[in-house]
């Protein structure tokens, strides 16, 4: 039976865990007292206590991520389902990961110069962003032997007080018995794209993205707006996409991510993520910036700029323009998407 599904929404964005998004709006006033409020949230966090800690293991599987008003509620009633079944799960909340990260910075700065104004500084807007994740894992492999079982469970029982549904969906055409297609809609088991992910309350080691991977030179062969052909031997990330968007289960895969060998939900969800960096990368273009895209095997990453090094004055100048920077849809006034909270100085592969 031939199937065409078509994603309503989605709620996942893994990438969050890898601290590749902006961070909350916040004004600083050209006052020196008085900081600290500016910076905290106006809503009460009930996942609290389920707040995900450096104890609960190195390595951890994100079950489901969350955006949006109601984004809280979910990962609660997640994570509370899965406690209840006795699993050790914990929520990740991201906008207090980037407002304690804020504060700190405020901190050093009135330590560092006491009594000088802090110039007025607007930070992009940002929905409240949750993950609910498994831990107690002491390495990838215990965490990947896991994820296999993880994939298998059943759509979890949890309801939304307001009423609102709390899963995507998607629909899906069917010949009826009068041999005419219908529409029928099912909602997305979240456990069915579970990933394993790095404890994001853990430092990460980060290595040198040009030293990582030899296949990135083969993904990226064809590609007219690869990295690989920047000049220079320094650059700024700007922003990540991962292939977590399922576009339609029914034709084959035939963009670049067939030399992987992936199959057809894999290939469409990362060609779809490669789509998405290229229109990024092409709308900075017409915006007058130098800006490249590097293909990897799990997701697609925009940079801008070329630089010497990455203590390069124009590297800091080119962060400091981008931080000022935020994309809104010119119908509807809402963020169409965000960069990262602070442009990485990333290593030019070759």
């Amino acid at each position: 039976m031939k199937r065409i599904l078509f994603h309503v929404g989605t709620v996942q964005f893994l990438a969050l865990l890898l601290t590749l998004s902006s961070c909350p709006v916040v004004t600083l006033a050209q006052e020196s007292n008085g900081l600290n409020g500016l910076i905290q949230s106006s809503r009460e966090d009930i996942n609290a206590a389920y707040a995900v800690t450096p104890e609960a293991g190195p390595w951890m599987i994100c079950v489901a991520s969350y955006q949006g008003e109601s984004a809280a509620e979910l990962a609660y009633q997640l994570c509370t389902y899965l406690r209840q079944k006795h699993y050790p799960a914990y929520v990740y909340n991201r906008g207090n990961a980037e407002r304690k990260k804020l504060q700190e910075e405020l901190d050093q700065w009135q330590k560092a110069y006491p009594g000088v104004p802090r110039r007025r500084v607007l930070a992009h807007p940002q929905e409240e962003q949750f993950a609910v994740l498994l831990g107690g894992f002491r390495d990838m492999d215990a965490a990947s032997a896991q994820l296999k079982k993880v994939r298998k469970w059943d759509l979890p029982d949890i309801k939304l007080k307001s009423g609102k549904p709390a899963f995507d969906t998607y629909d899906v055409y069917e010949p009826g018995k009068d041999k005419k297609f219908e529409l029928k809609r099912y909602p997305v088991n979240p456990f069915h794209t579970a990933m394993v992910v790095p404890n994001p309350t853990v430092p990460q080691q980060r290595k040198p993205m040009a030293k990582v991977d030899p296949l990135w030179k083969k993904l990226n062969a064809d590609e007219p707006r690869s990295l690989y052909k920047c000049p220079k031997p320094w650059t700024l990330a700007v922003q990540e996409f991962r292939g977590a968007y399922a576009i339609q289960t029914t034709s084959s895969s035939n963009g670049f991510l067939e030399k992987l060998g992936l199959g057809d939900h894999a290939g469409q969800r990362l060609d779809n993520a490669a789509r998405m960096a290229q229109e990024v990368c092409d709308m900075f273009k017409k915006l007058g910036f130098k800006s490249y895209v590097l293909h990897t095997r799990y997701n697609s990453v925009v940079t801008v700029g070329e630089f010497d090094s990455p203590n390069d004055p124009a590297l800091q100048r080119t962060q400091e323009q981008l931080a000022r920077m935020s994309f809104k849809n010119g119908k509807t006034g809402e963020v169409a998407f965000n960069l990262f909270a602070k442009a990485l100085p990333m290593e030019v592969p070759r």
